[in-house]
């Protein structure tokens, strides 16, 4: 299944069964947003944890297991997401509970089992934790966004509604960590809300399911260190991609139904509408995994393997009109995607895509990607070519760059073409080979013409291949 769909993950199924058949844990996780979602279940009761805008696998799961969705509960209002509370409970009839309106220590009864209320605030004014109690006993913290995996919550999203600066918001973190998260028992099992990738916190360890004892060892966050310490870190963090504010509001209202949209916006454009379109002003995002055969004259390439939504919604604000060219039968999906970060305004896909636009004699551009072994390849004139990588600047003083690379993160390319020349031959990399797609296709919107790229390859395998040194970044 593709690693974008909301995807049962079957975690600590064994230490589940430890205390017999009294409760079921299923993670969902949607790996392009580095989101997790959680069914919970006991006694034939189930509870949905931050719920994906795309509802229709919870419901389902719940079906095949006999069981009825009693809750759906939302640990906070989320930025990072559009979460589908609304839509689930309407169609099951279970209780929404809020974070910022269940109370503190407050017990919800599910089959044989309960769920206790635990207020952290500090990633949010109003984030909760859940507790797992069965038995008697607390087995499992559902912690939303307050704490990962050798992380915490970014402090600086709810500024503005909250009343709070970054700086106070990450004060109460720091106590709700110790005051609460801390005190549970070393052996209960920690569930987050994110894993590595998820821009809500700064440097989400690997893995998807922890213990609080493990995350007392390995998170610098939950450390001895003082409170000053701990604010100075939490808020050395780069700015929220630009959606978060966007899917704030939406969640705080509560989203429109996901199938009228859905049904809207899947719109089959034939070649003339597709044309049309693009002509009035619509912003042509090309999902296209391979680009051998070229794009779309003036298209961005954002790839269903890479982190679309994510890009999306970092590149783009979310009024832009957009039109869809994709992999036949992948529409829906890149939809959907672009659906779970509130980006509404789509007004279709080009039927039959990319090869229905070359048919019809439609102008196509080239990018010029290259075999790795070439890439560095300067025909003995080093003077008329520039290397730009286009990751992260915590990529760049993780691993290192190509020496003498420009450093221009994806997400600058647009406020930085004054360091960007176009008379020479530009050689865009990044880690996998996305962002550099993304990228040569936003400055052939800039009329540059002149690149050189590689597929599915990136900083590590070029100093593989080439046994260079990469050039240390402070």
């Amino acid at each position: 299944m593709n690693a974008c769909n909301a995807t049962p993950a079957y975690v600590n199924a064994q230490k589940a069964q430890l205390v017999g058949e009294n409760f079921y844990i299923q993670q969902f996780q949607v790996s392009c947003l580095g989101q997790f979602s959680y069914y919970i279940e006991s006694n034939n009761e189930a509870a949905v944890i931050d719920p994906m805008r795309d509802y229709e696998e919870y419901i389902k799961f719940s079906e095949s297991r006999n069981s009825l969705i009693k809750y759906v509960i939302l640990t906070h209002i989320h930025a990072d997401f559009v979460a589908g509370h609304v839509d689930l409970a309407k169609i099951t009839g279970a209780q929404i509970v809020l974070a910022r309106i269940a109370q503190d220590e407050q017990l919800l009864p599910l089959g044989n089992a309960f769920l206790r209320v635990l207020h952290t605030p500090g990633h949010t004014l109003e984030s909760s934790c859940f507790v797992f109690v069965v038995d008697g006993k607390d087995h499992a913290v559902f912690s939303g966004d307050s704490l990962f995996l050798e992380e915490v919550g970014r402090p600086d999203l709810a500024s503005k509604s909250s009343g709070l600066t970054t700086h106070q918001l990450a004060s109460l973190l720091y106590h709700s960590l110790r005051n609460k998260i801390m005190k549970l028992n070393d052996d209960v099992i920690l569930y987050p809300g994110h894993g590595a990738g998820s821009a809500c916190g700064k440097a989400i360890g690997a893995g998807t399911v922890s213990t609080i004892g493990e995350q007392k060892l390995k998170n610098w966050a939950l450390q001895d260190i003082t409170e000053e310490d701990f604010v100075k870190a939490s808020t050395d963090i780069p700015n929220p991609p630009q959606y978060f504010f966007h899917d704030v509001q939406i969640n705080r209202q509560g989203a429109s139904d996901l199938q009228t949209i859905k049904q809207k916006v899947t719109k089959a454009l034939n070649y003339q509408e597709f044309t049309q379109v693009a002509a009035d002003g619509a912003l042509i995002l090309d999902s296209r995994d391979i680009v051998s055969k070229g794009i779309i004259k003036g298209s961005i390439n954002i790839t269903q393997v890479a982190t679309l939504a994510s890009f999306v919604g970092i590149l783009f604000k979310p009024d832009q009109k957009m039109v869809i060219v994709s992999d036949e039968g992948k529409e829906e999906q890149t939809i959907i995607r672009l659906l779970r970060i509130g980006y509404e305004n789509i007004l279709g896909y080009l039927e039959g895509g990319f090869d229905n636009y070359v048919r019809n004699g439609g102008e196509v551009q080239q990018l010029n990607i290259v075999d790795l072994k070439d890439f560095l390849d300067t025909h003995d004139q080093p003077e008329n070519h520039v290397f730009i990588d286009c990751r992260n600047p915590f990529e760049f003083k993780t691993t290192g760059i190509v020496p003498g690379s420009l450093m221009i993160p994806l997400f600058q390319i647009e406020n930085q073409l004054d360091l960007i020349p176009k008379d020479k031959t530009l050689h865009i990399y990044c880690r996998s080979g996305a962002r550099a797609k993304t990228a040569a296709t936003i400055l052939l919107r800039h009329g540059y013409s002149d690149f050189v790229l590689i597929q599915n390859a990136g900083l590590e395998h070029i100093v593989k291949e080439h046994k260079i040194q990469a050039q240390k970044v402070d």
